[in-house]
């Protein structure tokens, strides 16, 4: 039995067909390989354009914040607006702040108001327009009681796993920016015609997700109270987000050229205004000009330190807070003043003082005042200076004015109008300038000096004459 021979074309055939298989199946992981890597590519490209939008709004925020006072005449700055909460008939109003949202200190959502911004409408890797949420204590109307560096956010920012604070206590969000993604579950973005730009409509819990416990769509309807969000990747979250802190809006404040002279021209005219109520008595009758007194100042606790009227002198103080209200010395003294109890008023302060008074309102808080005994509330002569206030030796004064910079360490200043820790006065002042409180005998020694780690307070001096000036 002879074996039988491989005829040559059927193994040129099976080598064919092998070879075949071989390159299809490489095209096919090649296929397979690019489809990859431009899904990742894709990815990457969508990601990075999310990245520069959200980036871009933040910058855009900050910088509203920053220029708040220079570009609404009577308004401190700091501010940022309302988000665009409707877009009116045929979109009319899409991309612009709501003039006003909601009351005082209650945070807000909204679509971010590109438009309000000076920007384009920014999208997302996925085509979506931006969202926003502003802190109740940082939106432009309906305006908060103080709004200076201590006053804080009222958002909270939580990581992908829904535990980590991004957002510590003392340095809350003040806005929020959001890249939607694409639409989750049931979320139905049909469009309306108020969104001819950016499409879709304003349903917030249409774009923005919810684990069940964080919802991202929604804010707190109560004043003052803490709004939570997550960032995505997680839980059924795809909403990125980056947010704005207390602290990125007030060091972009404090690089301004003016702003620490407008702080000191207000601490300057508020002296003057002090100043000028003793140069208005009206007793003794026959000679008032020798009647200097000033008026007391207010406690240092008060039940609201963002109510102007809660600034009110009080008989016997000779250290506590600037006041506002000054009936007890007016009363006291037959001061002739028009306004017979609002000291810290543009009828009876000096020229300029229109220009100082949003900023006194707002950082009221930080003004503390001390009176020396001689120049109490009377109706006589001012005696000569027996019991008078001096300032690192200097004197005699009739009073000092103090500003309380920004925190030092060891420093703890709520954002609550209403907090207790307010009326500590290590919280604001340092060295003797705390340590005189309450200046019984009208005749401390006070403290002035070049801002260091330990000690950033800046006095005003009223001497014996009534002029006021920048203490030694």
């Amino acid at each position: 039995m002879h074996p039988r021979k491989r005829h040559p074309s059927l193994d040129r055939q099976r080598g064919a067909a092998l070879m075949v298989m071989l390159v299809i199946l490489v095209l096919g992981l090649a296929a397979t390989l690019v489809s990859s890597l431009n899904s990742a590519s894709l990815r990457s490209e969508r990601q990075a354009k999310t990245a520069a939008a959200l980036a871009q709004a933040r910058d855009a925020l900050i910088g509203y914040a920053i220029t708040y006072g220079d570009t609404h005449p009577g308004a401190v700055h700091g501010y940022l607006p309302c988000p665009n909460q409707a877009g009116g008939t045929l979109g009319a109003t899409e991309g612009i702040a709501s003039v006003s949202c909601g009351g005082k200190n209650i945070s807000q959502i909204g679509r971010l108001p590109w438009k309000t911004l000076d920007l384009p409408p920014l999208r997302d890797g996925n085509g979506e327009c931006l969202w926003y949420a502003v802190s109740g204590a940082y939106k432009n109307n309906t305006a908060t009681d103080l709004m200076n560096w201590d006053t804080n956010g009222q958002l909270q920012v939580y990581a992908s796993d829904g535990t980590t604070l991004l957002t510590p206590a003392d340095n809350q969000a003040v806005a929020v920016i959001f890249a939607p993604g694409v639409a989750q579950n049931s979320q139905a973005r049909t469009a309306d015609a108020s969104a001819p730009v950016c499409g879709g409509n304003y349903t917030a819990s249409n774009y923005l997700d919810s684990d069940g416990m964080i919802d991202n769509a929604a804010v707190s309807a109560v004043a003052n109270a803490i709004s939570k969000f997550r960032l995505g990747t997680a839980a059924g979250i795809n909403d990125q987000m980056l947010f704005i802190t207390r602290q990125d809006i007030w060091n972009a404040i404090q690089k301004r050229n003016d702003f620490r002279a407008t702080l000191n021209n207000m601490t300057q005219s508020v002296a003057k205004c002090i100043a000028a109520f003793g140069a208005a008595n009206g007793k003794p009758a026959g000679n008032p000009a020798a009647n200097k007194s000033l008026p007391w100042p207010a406690p240092l606790s008060l039940a609201d330190y963002g109510r102007n009227l809660n600034y009110d002198d009080q008989v016997g103080l000779y250290s506590g807070r600037v006041p506002y209200r000054v009936n007890d010395a007016y009363t006291t003294t037959g001061n002739t003043m028009s306004n017979y109890n609002l000291l810290v008023n543009a009828t009876n302060c000096p020229t300029g003082w229109a220009e100082a008074y949003p900023w006194w309102t707002n950082w009221k808080d930080h003004l503390f005042y001390a009176l020396s005994r001689e120049y109490r509330p009377g109706n006589l002569q001012t005696a000569p200076c027996g019991d008078c206030l001096s300032v690192n030796g200097s004197g005699p004064y009739a009073a000092v004015v103090m500003f309380a910079g920004s925190r030092l360490s060891g420093q703890v200043r709520a954002s609550s109008t209403t907090d207790a820790q307010r009326a500590v006065i290590t919280n604001y002042l340092e060295g003797r300038n705390a340590g005189n409180h309450p200046n019984s005998g009208g005749d401390a020694d006070y403290q002035s000096g070049t801002a260091s780690a330990t000690f950033n307070d800046t006095l005003y001096c009223i001497d014996t004459n009534l002029n006021v000036a920048p203490c030694p």
